[in-house]
């Protein structure tokens, strides 16, 4: 059987991507080397938001997209996303001046349209103590008040995933891309050569166009492909400019409120965004390669420090508390020739012959990018691009949150493509952000898989095992940074 797609790279736009062309009809598989959503896509800020800070770079087109791809998805999974409410401080002496903050704040609502959660507000410097006593109070002139979204990233790509394959989508996992050749016959179609990691089985695919949806690797993809496609040619330009963006996770820091403050070293504007009882602080930019090495997808001891003294100057009572996490992630921006810190989240596609690369990107417009990508791939398959159905409808629930572990890493190995312990530890749970960070659920969490996957006994314990041993890496990691406990 030859299919219309064959999509590399398992995150959200790739997933969004299977899941606009099966539901239009097009067979479509999605080849991911690792787990869903195991990049980028489950190492974000945690918001589904228009980006206020990018309109100080003039990228109005962009927020006034994502604004409205806020609404949709929320829709679309309203047990996966939630609104929030953000205060801005504004300090004597800071570099956010009140006149611009209420224009942002103006203009955010203005592009929100139809789409805004709730207008925008204006606290004097009492008000906002009452809304946030634990901001620092010395120098505080008041703050402004907007509204966002916040989303659990890996488990809406994981629901992204589902509802592909609910429409016809083949979700391989674990599985490495060979080899990629032309077939040799008319009509242009190229084959596949794939290794699954785990059971060493190899398959091969026949499709008539591959989408690299691979994020940070994307260069490394397109470069590959074009030597295996079209021996002899000159390697293309590379298209990503990537960053590591970082993140603490702390305690509950306020009382369910976002802040948006920015850095008094640097000037950057960073968040702490409550998620899952806890609040999550970031974010860095640090140049990385491309493609990024494996180390730089590691917080680092300078990231997490910046983090931790920059919080502590506006929530004071930060300072005396230690992280339960940090994680990193690596932003696939494109390479605009500005430095990394004021890149454009906007994406590009790119057709060559029959590979149509989609690069760069938010995570809030997934769904825009999917299409953008499907419409360049249209003619390759034969298919008129204004057959693409309407692709807002819902999109499955997640097990429900009282659900037994046991219960829970069952579902996860049936109907969520988990296949180790981790995966649903930490993309398809927010077992992650536990006091114990999941130790006390593992047992259970992999009891529930083993059912379903026919794990021995020695496969269950060395999942735990590995499990326990990531938590350890990680609170080193920390106490290197930060100091013990």
């Amino acid at each position: 059987m030859t299919l219309d797609l064959v999509v590399l790279g398992g995150g959200v736009t790739g997933l969004a991507v299977a899941r606009l062309a099966a539901r239009s009809g097009w067979s479509v598989a999605v080849v991911e080397r690792d787990d869903l959503a195991s990049g980028a896509s489950s190492t974000s800020s945690h918001m589904l938001h228009g980006g206020l800070r990018y309109l100080e770079r003039g990228h109005f087109a962009l927020v006034r997209e994502a604004l409205a791809e806020r609404g949709t998805v929320s829709r679309m999974a309203p047990a996966l996303t939630r609104p929030v409410r953000f205060l801005v401080p504004l300090v004597r002496h800071g570099r956010l001046r009140p006149w611009k903050l209420r224009a942002g704040l103006w203009l955010y609502d203005v592009l929100a349209a139809r789409s805004t959660l709730s207008p925008r507000g204006w606290a004097s410097a009492r008000d906002a103590l009452a809304l946030e006593p634990g901001l620092e109070p010395a120098g505080l002139l008041g703050a402004g008040l907007y509204s966002d979204g916040v989303v659990d990233d890996a488990r809406l790509a994981v629901a992204v995933a589902r509802d592909a394959a609910a429409h016809g989508a083949t979700i391989l996992t674990r599985s490495e891309l060979l080899v990629a050749r032309p077939s040799g016959e008319p009509g242009g179609e190229v084959v596949l050569s794939v290794r699954d990691r785990e059971t060493r089985e190899e398959r091969e695919l026949r499709c008539r166009a591959i989408v690299n949806a691979t994020g940070a690797w994307t260069d490394a993809t397109r470069t590959a492909l074009a030597r295996s496609l079209a021996p002899g040619s000159t390697d293309p330009r590379p298209l990503l400019r990537p960053s590591r963006g970082t993140h603490l996770v702390y305690p509950a820091l306020t009382r369910g409120h976002g802040v948006l403050v920015t850095a008094a070293s640097d000037g950057r504007a960073f968040f702490v965004v409550p998620f899952a009882g806890r609040s999550l602080v970031g974010t860095t930019e640090v140049e990385t390669a491309s493609p990024p090495a494996s180390e730089e997808f590691a917080p680092s001891p300078d990231e997490m420090r910046y983090l931790a003294s920059e919080l502590a100057r506006v929530l004071p009572g930060a300072a005396s508390l230690r992280p339960i996490a940090a994680y990193a992630g690596v932003r696939p921006l494109l390479d605009a020739g500005s430095s990394v810190g004021s890149a454009s989240r906007e994406h590009r596609v790119v057709a060559e012959g029959p590979l149509v690369t989609i690069a760069g990107g938010k995570y809030t417009t997934f769904r825009v990018m999917a299409r953008d990508t499907l419409v360049a791939a249209a003619a390759l398959v034969g298919r008129d691009p204004e057959s693409l159905v309407p692709d807002a409808a819902p999109l499955p629930a997640p097990l429900a949150e009282a659900s037994s572990a046991v219960a829970l890493g069952a579902h996860a190995a049936e109907h969520e493509f988990a296949r180790s312990l981790e995966d649903v530890l930490r993309r398809r749970s927010a077992h992650w952000l536990d006091d114990d960070r999941g130790v006390s659920a593992a047992r259970d969490v992999a009891a529930g898989m083993a059912r379903r996957l026919g794990w021995a006994p020695e496969r269950e314990r060395e999942e735990i095992d590995r499990w326990e041993a990531a938590v350890r890496e990680s609170d080193d990691r920390i106490a290197r940074a930060l100091g013990p406990a």
